[in-house]
C-alpha cells in the first residue's frame, strides 16, 4: 500500500529487481503518479513507469477483501503511512499476525511509530530539515537548502530493504514474521554519521561547507580552464601522489601539509586548496581529470543529466533499460543497481496497466 513517490514504493521497486514478485494495490482511479506530468502520447507518466517497472497491479475493492487476502498469502507487506491515512485503512499488528504469522511487514512513515511525533504527517523536505541534513547543505553564509535527490525517502527504502532481508533470514529459523518500523526521520539522521563524531568530540556544530569535507582536505570542486573538477584526496598517500604529480615533492615533509589532520585546519586548508587551484589553472577539465586519475588521485567532472546518460561508465553499468524499440517509442527506466555474480538485479517488465493483474493467484507464504 504505497502511492506516489515514497519510500515504500521505492523499496518495492528495489526488491523486485532482486526477484521478489511485487503486487501494487491501487485505488480505483489508479496511483496519482499515473497522471503526473510530463506524460507521453498515451497519457502514461514516465515517473510512474520508472518507479513501478517489474510490478503487478490490482485495484483496491470497497471492503478491502482483496488487500486482506493478499496479506494472508504474502511474504512481505510494504505500507506508507500517508497512503493508509488517505485511504482510511487501519492495519494493526495483531490483525496482521492473525492473518499471517509469517508476514514481514515494513511500515514506512515520516517519524516512525514511536516518539513524540509518531503518526504525524510529514514528507521528504521535513525529514531532511528535522533530520539535520538541510543544515549541512549550501555554502557558508548562505541559506541552507535541501539536497536535490529525495535522500530521506531513498535511504529509508534501502534501509527498509536491508531490514526486510534480515527479517526473512531470521524467519527461516524462527518461523515467525516481523514488524519493521522505518521512518524518513531516522533515515535522514543516519546520513549524519560522518558529522556526528566531530560534534560528540568537540561540540562543533556541522554547518554548510559547500562541497568541502569537514574531516578531509583537499576535497572540493576546483576551477579548471573551461569548467570545474571535483578532487577528493582521501588519505596522505593520495596527497603525496598529488604533490609528486605537481612537481612539489618537497612539500611531502612540510609539517603544514604532511598529515590530513593539519591540512583540515582553518588556517592551512586555504593553502592546500590554493595548491590544487594553481595546478588546474592551465588545464581543461578533461585534461585535469585524466592526469589526476593516471596518478592515483580521485577526481571527476560535474555532470548534468543529459551528460550523465551519455557517459561510458553509465552505459557500461547498464544504468538505463529500454522496453521494446526505443526508436519506435519504447519506454525507458532506470537499470538495476544490484551487480551480483549469482543473483544480479533484473529489470524484466514495464510498469503495469491499472488492474492488469486482477486475476492473479497467490500461494501461501513460503
Amino acid at each position: 500500500m504505497a502511492e506516489g513517490w515514497c519510500a515504500a514504493a521505492v523499496a518495492g521497486r528495489l526488491l523486485s529487481e532482486l526477484g521478489a514478485r511485487v503486487i501494487k494495490v491501487e485505488p480505483p482511479e489508479g496511483d496519482r503518479l499515473r497522471r503526473q506530468p510530463p506524460n507521453v502520447a498515451d497519457g502514461t507518466s514516465p515517473t510512474f513507469q520508472n518507479l513501478n517497472a517489474n510490478k503487478e497491479s490490482i485495484v483496491l475493492d470497497a471492503d478491502n477483501k482483496v488487500l486482506l487476502e493478499l496479506i494472508s498469502k504474502a511474504d512481505i507487506l510494504l505500507t506508507d503511512q500517508t497512503t493508509l491515512d488517505d485511504r482510511e485503512i487501519t492495519l494493526n499488528d495483531d490483525e496482521l499476525e492473525g492473518l499471517n504469522p509469517r508476514l514481514v511487514a515494513c511500515h514506512f512513515s515520516p517519524f516512525g511509530r514511536s516518539g513524540a511525533l509518531a503518526g504525524q504527517p510529514g514528507g521528504e523536505l521535513i525529514a531532511q530539515a528535522m533530520g539535520g541534513v538541510i543544515a549541512t547543505t549550501g555554502h557558508p553564509g548562505e541559506l541552507p537548502h535541501r539536497a536535490g535527490p529525495p535522500l530521506a525517502s531513498h535511504n529509508a527504502a534501502l534501509l527498509g530493504g536491508a531490514a526486510i532481508l534480515s527479517a526473512l533470514y531470521d524467519r527461516e529459523n524462527s518461523g515467525q514474521g516481523s514488524i519493521i518500523d522505518m521512518s524518513l526521520y531516522d533515515a535522514s539522521v543516519s546520513l549524519l554519521y560522518t558529522f556526528l563524531p566531530a560534534y560528540f568530540l568537540s561540540g562543533n556544530t556541522p554547518g554548510p561547507m559547500g562541497n568541502k569535507h569537514m574531516m578531509v582536505a583537499p576535497w572540493d570542486n576546483y576551477p579548471t580552464k573551461d569548467g570545474w573538477a571535483i578532487v577528493c584526496i582521501a588519505n596522505d598517500r593520495q596527497w603525496q601522489d598529488f604533490l609528486r604529480l605537481m612537481g612539489r615533492a618537497e612539500l611531502i615533509e612540510d609539517s603544514r601539509f604532511a598529515e590530513n589532520d593539519q591540512r583540515v585546519l582553518e588556517d592551512i586548508r586555504p593553502l592546500v586548496d590554493g595548491l590544487v587551484v594553481e595546478f588546474l589553472s592551465d588545464k581543461t577539465t578533461d585534461e585535469a581529470i585524466r592526469l589526476l586519475r593516471d596518478h592515483n588521485v580521485p577526481a571527476g567532472p560535474i555532470y548534468d543529466v543529459p551528460t550523465l546518460i551519455k557517459d561510458p561508465q553509465f552505459l557500461d553499468r547498464e544504468m538505463v533499460h529500454t522496453f521494446g524499440d526505443a526508436i519506435a517509442g519504447g519506454s525507458l527506466t532506470a537499470g538495476s543497481i544490484f551487480k551480483m555474480s549469482e543473483t544480479p538485479g533484473r529489470v524484466h517488465s514495464p510498469a503495469p496497466l491499472l488492474n492488469q493483474h486482477a486475476d492473479i493467484e497467490l500461494e501461501p507464504p513460503s
